[in-house]
Formats: C-alpha cells, structure tokens, sequence
C-alpha cells in the first residue's frame, strides 16, 4: 500500500465509504465510485489488515475503470505487501504512465531488490518534488525500507508549505518514531490529535510511542481512545495485549489478542504461541507443550519463529520426562535454520539439566557463534542461575556486565548472584550499583528463605528478581 492515507485526515470518510460498498454488497447491488476513491479505499482497507476486501475492490474497480493507473499501482503494493514481489512488477510493466506515483512504486520495488542507485535516479526525476503527495509518499517508502533518515531531504521541501497540514504532520511523527526519537513522534502525534480528536490512527500513533518508552499505562489508554473512534482497529487491541502482558497482566493481554485475532491481525496460531509460552514461563509444562504444538501444526507465519517453537516444546518434553522426544524437535529446530539461536540455548540448558555438561557448553558455544551479544550471554546466564549453575551464570552474567555496562537489570542479576555465592565484596559492588539496592531487613528475609528452601533455588532466585524490581 501507499500509505498516503495511511493517518490522513480522510480516514472518517473512507470509512463511511467503506460501509456504503459492504451494505451494497450485501444487498447484491454494485455502486459506482470513481478510480481514486476506489484506489483509497483499497488501501484503507489494507491499512486494517484486510487484505482480500482490498484485492476485491481493486479488481472492481478496473472492471469499472479499466488500466487506471491509480488501481494499477495500488494493485501493486498489494502484491508487494504479500511479498509477491514479481507479481508487483508485472503489474508495473502493463502502466504506461510515467506519472510521480508511478516513479515511487518502482523505485519501491527497486529499493527492495538492493538496487539503490536507480531508485534515486528514478526519485531525482521526479518534477514536484515539494508536492505533498509526493513528499509523503517518498517518505513512507524510506520509512517502510529501513531507512528513515533518507526522508528528511523530502520532509524538508514541504516544511514551510505544508507545516500544519495533517497528512505532512503524520508522515514527520511515523519519521521520526521510525528513528527511536519517541519524545519528538509523540510531539506530533498529539498535535495531530488537537486537530482531530477522533482520529484512531493518531491515537495508535501516539500509542506506539508510550510503548517504546516502556510507558504501557499510556499505552494501553491511547489505544482505548483508538478503539473508542474505531472498534475494530486490529492494531490497537494487538499493542494493548502487549502492553498488558508487559505489565504481567496475562488475562488482560488474552482478551485483547483475541480482538486482534477477531478483526484478522493476527491468526490462532499466534494465540496458541502466546498461550504456550506463557505456560512455559510458569513450568506449566504440559498445557505448554499442548498449545505449542497446535502452533506448530498451525504451520503459519508467526513473530516467533517456528525452530523456536519447536525449541519450547522440546523443553516442555523434557520436563515431562520425554527425553529422546525433546531432542529430536531440537534437531528438527536445527534443521528449519541452523543459525537460529534459541534451540542452542534451550538444547544446552536441557543438556545441562541432564549433567551432561560438555554437549551443553557446546550447543551454548553454537548459540554464541551466531550471536556473540551481550543478549546471548544474558540468556545462558538466566538458564545457568535456574538450574543452580551459579558459576556458569557467575561468567555469563559477569560477560554481559563487561560487554554491556548498561545492559538492563544486570547489576540486580549479579547482587543476587553473588548472594547466591555467599560473595560479600561483590554483593557490596554491584548492590550500590541497584536503581533499588537490598536493604538489611530484605537480606535477613532472603537468607531465611535460602535456609529453609535450599533445593528450591528457582523459587528463591525469582523471589529476589521481584524484590529488587
């Protein structure tokens, strides 16, 4: 899709659009409407995931309007956004306009097959270059291709001309949202809002920002206010299940990912993923295991990627007794993608687990090959304190301090570490260093915990992660 209108003032009425051909579809009726309202409104319809409503009207519309170039290039984003890229071309050579729509769409195109320099050649043709049609859509295929700050040269040309109009306003929020500059997107998000209040793409805009900021009260209120203009915004109820979940409130994210499942954003696959490793993460190993497995057989595409699947429900295997069984989904995870990091770090912990201490190093080894970040380390660190290999978290947590100072909750990580270890002097050193250090009273509460629960360590290592958050 173009993403011209993507947060345009224009969403109310594309809406309202929207309703009138669903009602006459119903009613077995046709209505006519003119190319480019119909080329927008395939692409509102894309804007809410709802993709073969928006195959559907762009074929009506060449019926009605044959060749139109607009349907045309919006026919193409559609291939291009199922990753039909050849699809997308093919639809590029029957266009015989050279018009400036045309000339982004290809070097869109161009862009994805790493053919830089003449996607700008084509862009550097471009006579209005401080049209806001163009100055937008330029922007949003810099934006979609992973490099925003390509844009600002095209956000530039319109800057006095177009200061407060709606749809430059929104192209510069999601530009520099797509930078990580939140505080600057969320500046222009909520003047969009000041303009109109009931608007839920502003409102998502705004929302994405307080998430990225770890702000998920926010968030989740945003997206409210997205759902109030539009009860069917997928992508609100997506974020706010994320956002719950964040804030470990499980049931809440449930419900709203099922709304997103509802509205189509998401499949139940992703919902057995979430349910199963959710029970993972509380030993519920079983149940785990059962919902990973629908997952699996789902065969769909998934943010979390199917060898990790597999990983999971090999460690839910394990834990139910079914060794040779866990191993083999592990080597069935090695197989989808030898490079994929998270069945070497389950396999190792399952091989650890299981005393043999070479083959885990290894498989951690392998992990570590593919991924030598402060983030590797970080895992096999939490693995290696679950099981009661404090020396192995001892280095890998101590790893993740020298490669990452900074690195989020690793001074807590080592102070309950080396409480763990009975270590004074670093106790000392990394619980100054706490934004939330121990104070005498927790430490009495947390060495009558280890005196009374010493074969229980996982339960006490979460217990002093909770006391130090």
């Amino acid at each position: 899709m173009s993403k011209t209108n993507l947060q345009s003032g224009r969403d109310r009425e594309l809406q309202e659009m929207a309703e009138q051909y669903e009602t006459a579809k119903t009613e077995n009726r046709n209505i006519y409407l003119d190319a480019d309202d119909l080329a927008d409104l395939a692409d509102w319809y894309a804007v809410h995931h709802k993709y073969n409503l928006a195959a559907e009207i762009v074929d009506y519309g060449l019926r009605i309007h044959p060749d139109n170039t607009a349907l045309l290039v919006e026919q193409a984003y559609l291939f291009l956004d199922n990753r039909q890229k050849k699809r997308a071309w093919e639809i590029v050579s029957q266009i015989t306009e050279d018009s400036s729509e045309v000339k982004v769409l290809k070097a869109s195109l161009l862009l994805g097959d790493g053919r830089e320099a003449e996607a700008e050649e084509i862009l550097d043709s471009i006579e209005d270059k401080d049209d806001l049609a163009n100055i937008v859509d330029v922007a949003y295929m810099y934006i979609d291709a992973g490099t925003p700050e390509k844009a600002s040269a095209w956000l530039a040309y319109g800057l006095k001309k177009y200061a407060e109009n709606e749809a430059y306003l929104a192209v510069t929020g999601d530009y520099y949202s797509a930078q990580g500059l939140f505080d600057k997107a969320a500046f222009y998000f909520n003047k969009l809002i000041d303009k109109n209040p009931y608007s839920p793409l502003y409102w998502f805009g705004l929302a994405r920002c307080y998430f990225e900021q770890q702000m998920f009260d926010k968030a989740i209120e945003a997206c409210d206010y997205a759902t109030v203009a539009d009860d069917e915004f997928a992508d609100a109820y997506l974020m706010k299940g994320h956002a719950f979940y964040q804030l470990g409130n499980e049931e809440s994210a449930m419900e709203n990912y099922l709304l997103a499942e509802k509205y189509h954003l998401v499949s139940p696959g992703f919902i057995n993923t979430f349910i199963g490793l959710t029970k993972v993460s509380k030993g519920e190993w079983e149940e785990g295991y059962e919902h990973l497995e629908k997952a699996i057989i789902a065969n769909e595409t998934h943010d979390f990627s199917l060898p990790a699947l597999y990983a999971n429900a090999a460690l839910c295997l394990y834990k139910m007794g079914k060794k040779r069984k866990a191993h083999l989904y592990c080597q069935k995870a090695n197989d989808l993608s030898p490079e994929e990091v998270d069945p070497y770090l389950i396999e190792g912990r399952i091989y650890m687990e299981e005393g043999e201490y070479e083959k885990g190093v290894k498989k951690w080894g392998k992990a570590l090959k593919y991924a030598p970040y402060a983030d590797t380390w970080h895992e096999i660190g939490l693995y290696s304190m679950e099981i009661g290999l404090l020396n192995y978290a001892q280095l890998a947590f101590e790893r993740v301090k020298e490669m990452e100072p900074d690195f989020n909750g690793i001074n807590e990580k080592l102070t309950t570490l080396y409480i763990l270890l009975k270590d004074k002097d670093n106790f000392m050193k990394y619980n100054q260093l706490c934004e939330h250090p121990f104070k005498l009273e927790e430490l009495e509460r947390v060495e009558q915990m280890l005196q009374e629960d010493q074969d229980e360590l996982a339960a006490v290592v979460k217990s002093i992660f909770k006391a130090l958050q």
